[in-house]
């Protein structure tokens, strides 16, 4: 954020800065979604709703589960949150308990120890590397498994790497964490911007959560639907942590934004989802360019980002020192590694290609001439 700062003051200043940075899809909300909403709210439908969301919504995300993913998911089992991150946070405030370890993927999204943190869990981290595909097994958590442990929280799409988890791992990780006692927390919400095969669930390993399967799965309108700003999420859980998510739910949020509730259930229209496809294939082109020009400019990466729109690249260098040296000479705004991993945050930096195709030539040519010591 420091960074995104300074480009904006840069920006400011009347200079050309292009974002490699940012996480929000760079289109316009669909035009089904913005229309439902200005429907929503000429027509009054502004009031608070259910703690736990409007049931016509929890009961379209089950279709879209069965849908999609052939998966049958109770809607009662559905919670409609404010964000992917207050289901985040419900799902760590309901599983940690205080001085329980919960293990984390390094590197991960930076804000998944902070929810652990809320609960007074201690944040425990599992190194991966590049042969994994940044992910880890069910035997790189075994290894870190101790009496203290809680459970896992994972994502499959990762942020920062845009890589996933095979169903195998799913599975094998699932039945590891249950027979040791653990819960499972999963975000998927980048799981229909997919690439190189069809989007998928840990649910169509494990069914819906249960007693057997202490699964909690967070999803989101933020990625693929675009409603970034209207902070729109879901979460799936074992009936048995209803009363506690509603609990917390009631006293934390009161209820999820309610225009964005009535929008959301045009998300599931075949219009909107023709829209939300052309704009995956457009993500997927720019994944293909960056992925063949980035090594041509200098930058170094050897996972396969199948998934999101992200980059998890070496840095030249330092890479907080590089990233600031590239913001300030040849205005191109990338992520250092350090927000992402204590391992390895230094060596590695997140590009994001949440930009138009020109945008991002624009960057990778700068990037070029930069690495090789040339003025733009």
């Amino acid at each position: 954020m420091e960074l995104v700062k300074a480009a904006d003051a840069l920006q400011a200043q009347g200079n050309q800065v292009i974002h490699l940075s940012i996480g929000e899809p760079d289109f316009p909300l669909p035009k089904p979604i913005e229309q439902a909403l200005a429907r929503a709210i000429s027509e009054h439908k502004t009031r608070y709703t259910s703690a736990l969301g409007l049931p016509e919504l929890r009961e379209a995300i089950s279709q879209y589960y069965q849908s999609n993913f052939q998966v049958q998911v109770p809607a009662h089992q559905i919670v409609i949150t404010s964000g992917a991150s207050a289901a985040l946070m419900y799902a760590c405030l309901a599983l940690v308990n205080p001085a329980d370890t919960v293990l984390l993927a390094d590197p991960g999204y930076p804000c998944n120890k902070t929810f652990v943190q809320m609960a007074g869990g201690i944040p425990d981290f599992v190194q991966t590397d590049e042969a994994q595909n940044f992910q880890p097994s069910w035997g790189d958590l075994l290894a870190k498994w101790t009496p203290q442990t809680a459970g896992v929280l994972l994502a499959s799409p990762n942020n920062p790497t845009g890589t996933q988890l095979s169903k195998q791992a799913m599975r094998e990780i699932v039945s590891g964490v249950s027979n040791a006692g653990g819960f499972v927390i999963v975000d998927e919400i980048y799981q229909s911007l997919c690439y190189d095969r069809p989007a998928q669930s840990v649910l169509q390993v494990t069914g819906a959560p249960s007693e057997q399967t202490p699964l909690v799965v967070i999803n989101s309108f933020s990625k693929y639907f675009g409603m970034t700003g209207l902070r729109l999420g879901w979460m799936v859980v074992p009936e048995s942590l209803l009363p506690a998510i509603e609990r917390f739910a009631q006293n934390l949020s009161i209820c999820p934004n309610t225009p964005a509730q009535w929008a959301a259930l045009t998300c599931f229209a075949p219009e909107t989802l023709a829209i939300c496809e052309e704009r995956r294939k457009i993500f997927k082109a720019r994944r293909d360019f960056v992925v063949k020009a980035l090594p041509e400019a200098g930058i170094e990466f050897h996972s396969t980002p199948d998934s999101a729109f992200y980059v998890y690249a070496k840095s030249p260098y330092d890479s907080e020192r590089y990233c600031k040296e590239l913001l300030n000479k040849v205005w191109v705004c990338a992520v250092p590694g350090k927000d992402f991993s204590g391992f390895r945050g230094s060596e590695m930096m997140r590009l994001s290609y949440a930009n138009s195709m020109d945008n991002l030539e624009t960057a990778i040519e700068r990037i070029r001439l930069f690495n090789q010591g040339k003025a733009m």
